[in-house]
């Protein structure tokens, strides 16, 4: 641009040109900035969609024991304990003190405690109580009933088996397989739904 030919009428268009740049490029701006504002405002105002946590994963259980007294003699107290160390079940699992010793034609009131390697988990598996059960298959020629005593909170109260009768009859042997099902979302008082927490036999001897 030569500026010793430039004129006041010049100088005036070259001045509106710029301000008229100038303003389309605020104008720019502006509307970016309302746009983006607006963006950021309808996803803040979105309704939240409601996510489900995770279910609950199996427990980490090693030991399974049986604690029973006897409703009419306190003195009788038989307990039996099946422990598994090797989470794999490679290895099979220490039955050595796996036989419950009941006396014939009694009934006894039996607690279960639930222990990992280190820790007493039974605390927690109450806790948990809407979601586990406890289900007890007893071989065909033991005479022997099983009955869970508690309920759980659910909307309807279902069995759990942390507490549970015994009922025997005449002398006999034979096994009782006790599972702890693990049950989120789907418990029914049956067994058959979910997975399984630990699975223990013992071996029970009616004397």
């Amino acid at each position: 641009m030569n500026w010793g030919s430039i004129t006041f009428y010049d100088l005036n268009i070259h001045f509106k040109k710029l301000k008229k740049l100038t303003m389309k490029k605020r104008n720019i701006i502006i509307l970016t900035s309302v746009f983006t504002l607006l963006i950021c405002w309808s996803a803040c105002n979105k309704k939240e969609q409601a996510v489900a946590p995770p279910l609950p994963g199996n427990e980490p259980l090693t030991t399974l024991v049986l604690k029973a007294t006897n409703a009419n003699d306190a003195t009788d107290t038989p307990s039996a304990s099946w422990i598994q160390l090797d989470p794999t079940g490679t290895n099979p699992p220490d039955t050595s003190h796996a036989t419950l010793h009941l006396k014939s034609g009694a009934s006894y009131n039996v607690v279960v405690q639930l222990l990992d390697s280190l820790n007493d988990i039974t605390p927690e598996i109450k806790e948990r109580e809407n979601y586990h059960l406890f289900c007890f298959d007893v071989a065909p020629g033991l005479n022997l009933t099983c009955k869970q005593t508690d309920l759980d909170t659910n909307p309807k109260p279902l069995p759990i088996g942390l507490t549970d009768l015994f009922t025997t009859g005449a002398v006999s042997s034979g096994s009782l397989e006790v599972t702890l099902h693990h049950q989120p979302n789907v418990k029914d008082g049956t067994c058959p739904p979910g997975s399984i927490d630990i699975d223990a036999t013992y071996t029970v001897k009616i004397q």
